[in-house]
């Protein structure tokens, strides 16, 4: 007989359905009062979660990586291989978690993160570092999960935020269920012997070795309670962000659509009359920048009534806007392009590729402008930067007219993120600042224009472009500047840094020059002073105008005209025939404007008088209409001799820079014009017993009249020296 299998255990009877029940409201009705529904939790289908928890080597590593970023990343003294190394890691950890799915296509993406993460152990300038480690930042969970598609991008950009609770959920189940390599108590116990033994082992090398010590005190941070707090706070970000990016490189999640929506295409008529009358606006722009372009700077003159600086900051600004703005309507017209037809496929290349080919054109136009631009006025941070955008524009048409080529754009958002970091990394590859400071010294020995305090503002990268100035300029600068100052911390160190220290101790003036020799000269150069493209502030402070004129000074010496030397003397001046000269710019600017921050003048007194160091001085200025410049000096040495020199040594100076000198009639002095095409000068200068009398027209005209209006107002500078003496 055989064996009857065991009894089953009696099942549970599911409970019989509920039957719905209604109910009356004075206001809705008939409402269902019982039976609603079990609400049914159903996973997301954009993250596809784990079925595993978190290994806990893999919390274990977010929790080092955040402990170090926390500790090492930022210091009071800046920036360097502890940012660097915080980057790196919180990119490679996430990566490695991911496995080997779509690695090729992370690879080159994870590439470029890594570098731009690298550029704060090579370079010092801020604003670079920041640009990079920002970009970084949003670069990395595209990175770790790419998506293929404008809108996936767009939405992944902080639609991955909402994978934290997630991730916390990850990393709380693997430590509810570890593996059989993973158990929490263990990792503790590992962790608490490897810290013993690091603290008592590293305690006896510290206090047996003096250098030693100072590399670990170099390595620890100074800690008070405040930095407690903020790196305390750092840390829990951190390892927030590394656990989120690690879960998203294994959830992957999926921001694009699965069935994109198709547009309803225009027709052919739709599209072609609006594209082709925009090509012929394009192209009748384009041809008038190509008079432009072979005229040069007559012809702007003629027919705009402009300089090429004005005209090229006139326009700037607007050929960039109409630069982005055609990169959005080739989008949409190639978005909404007919394709089923051979004829439809072809208008579309041709009008959508002739309006990329004029779109770079425009580009190359405002680059070209920009370009005057660092002629006349020098370069800055913030030109460029955006020189910089300008040429990612120009690769981004590139890419677009692939694309309307093929009418496909599968590959462009990736190729649009990928090419932006690239041009990035390549900006900070060149050393922008080195790179400024480099273009404006050798400007500087061209037209001996220079702005002493805004080099003294880059950062140490610059410092091998600035060891090529002249003695004076290099030793003012390098005074000024903040990176010669005390040694940083190990993690803060950066090769720019350590690089521009070690020259900032090799020419640095012993006497501590403040530029006294610089604010006076003659080729001083503010960039951005009168530039709206920049934001650099005037170096200057403007003069107190409540104070009273300067009161004859009692010492020995030429004392009897000290109330001369002060602002107020500015405003006897008449500068009618200044006004006549400037006349009218094309914006309606008309004769002379006074600058503030340079009417002024003082009285050093004989005890401070030098060689280099006039007795007294006195400065009026006034902007002329669009770039131009009137400046007017007069400055009293301690005898004739003195006064004679300086005008003596001034005078060889322009002859050095190619001015064109020549004697004055019946003065001893004499007159200097450089008709440079960026920045024309004209310098009327002469000498009178101890005083040198100067007056200069800067990016204006050079000719008799203006020799004539000089010679003027250097007479009424002598005729009120004699009246208030």
């Amino acid at each position: 007989m055989a064996p009857q299998p065991p009894p089953m255990a009696p099942q549970p009877m599911a409970p019989p359905p509920q039957a719905l029940q209604y109910g009356y409201h004075p206001y809705t009705g008939q409402v269902q009062i019982l039976g609603y529904p079990v609400a049914v939790r159903v996973p997301s289908k954009r993250w596809r979660i784990p079925e595993a928890g978190a290994p806990q080597y893999i919390t274990l590593a977010c929790a080092v990586v955040a402990l170090f970023g926390g500790w090492a990343a930022f210091h009071s003294e800046g920036v360097g291989i502890g940012l660097a190394l915080t980057g790196l890691a919180m990119t490679v950890v996430p990566l490695l978690v991911g496995g080997r799915e779509a690695l090729s296509v992370r690879i080159p993406g994870a590439v470029l993160v890594a570098g731009l993460w690298s550029v704060a152990a090579v370079r010092d300038a801020g604003w670079i570092v920041t640009l990079c480690a920002f970009t970084a930042l949003l670069l990395t969970p595209l990175v770790l999960a790419p998506h293929s598609r404008f809108s996936g991008i767009a939405s992944a950009a902080f639609g991955y935020l909402g994978g934290l609770a997630g991730a916390f959920r990850w990393a709380n189940r693997g430590y509810r269920r570890p593996t059989e390599t993973g158990n929490a108590m263990r990792n503790l116990r590992v962790v608490a012997i490897t810290v013993g033994l690091l603290v008592v082992f590293g305690g006896l090398f510290v206090a047996a070795d003096s250098n030693f010590a100072a590399i670990v005190a170099d390595l620890v941070p100074e800690i008070n309670l405040f930095s407690l707090f903020w790196r305390t706070v750092l840390t829990v970000i951190l390892f927030g962000l590394v656990l989120l990016w690690a879960y998203v490189s294994i959830a992957k999640p999926r921001y694009d659509p699965e069935e994109p929506d198709e547009p309803k295409p225009a027709s052919r008529f739709e599209v072609a009359v609006p594209l082709g009358a925009l090509n012929l606006l394009f192209a009748a722009f384009i041809a008038l920048q190509a008079r432009v372009l072979f005229g040069g700077d007559e012809y702007v003159m003629e027919t705009a009534g402009l300089t090429m600086a004005e005209y090229a900051r006139s326009g700037f600004w607007q050929l960039s806007v109409v630069a982005v703005l055609a990169l959005g309507v080739i989008a949409v017209a190639a978005w909404k392009a007919p394709r089923r037809e051979r004829a439809d496929r072809w208008v579309a290349r041709i009008l959508l590729g002739a309006l990329c080919v004029m779109s770079l054109a425009i580009v190359a136009s405002a680059m070209f402008r920009m370009s005057r631009y660092f002629e006349s006025f020098g370069l800055t941070r913030l030109r460029l930067w955006v020189f910089t955008v300008e040429i990612w524009l120009a690769i981004l048409f590139v890419l677009v007219l692939v694309c309307c080529w093929k009418l496909r754009a599968t590959w462009l958002p990736r190729a649009i993120l990928g090419s932006g970091a690239a041009v990035l990394l390549g900006l900070a590859a060149i050393n922008p600042d080195g790179f400024i400071a480099g273009y404006n010294v050798d400007r500087f020995e061209e037209t001996g224009k220079f702005d002493p305090y805004y080099a003294a503002g880059l950062s140490a990268d610059a410092a091998d472009a600035l060891a090529e100035l002249p003695d004076d300029e290099r030793e003012c600068v390098f005074d000024r500047a903040d990176w010669g100052d005390d040694d940083r911390p190990a993690l803060a160190w950066n090769y720019g840094w350590g690089h521009g220290h070690g020259l900032a101790e090799t020419h640095t003036n012993a006497v501590g020059a403040e530029c006294v020799h610089l604010d006076s000269i003659d080729g001083i150069d503010e960039y951005g002073s009168d530039d709206p493209l920049d934001s650099q502030q005037d170096p200057y402070t403007e003069p107190d105008r409540s104070e009273e004129p300067t009161a004859p000074a009692t010492d020995t010496g030429p004392a009897a005209g000290a109330g001369y030397f002060h602002w107020d003397t500015c405003d006897l001046l008449d500068l009618t025939a200044a006004e006549e000269l400037f006349g009218t710019s094309a914006k309606g600017d008309y004769g002379v404007m006074p600058d503030e921050a340079h009417q002024t003048g003082g009285v050093f007194g004989a005890e401070l008088a030098d060689d280099e160091t006039p007795y007294a001085y006195l400065e009026c200025a006034y902007y002329g209409s669009g770039a131009s410049y009137l400046r007017m000096e007069v400055k009293q040495w301690s005898d004739s001799e003195g006064a004679q020199a300086v005008l003596a040594e001034d005078r060889d100076d322009r002859e050095r820079s190619h001015y064109t000198v020549a004697d004055l009639d019946g003065a001893e002095g004499f007159t200097a014009v450089s008709n440079s095409e960026t920045y024309p000068e004209l310098k009327y200068s002469f000498v009178e017993e101890d005083l040198v009398y100067g007056v200069s027209i800067m990016a204006g005209p050079t000719d008799e009249g203006a020799r004539e209006v000089c010679a003027g107002l250097a007479d009424q500078l002598r005729t009120l020296y004699q009246e208030l003496a």
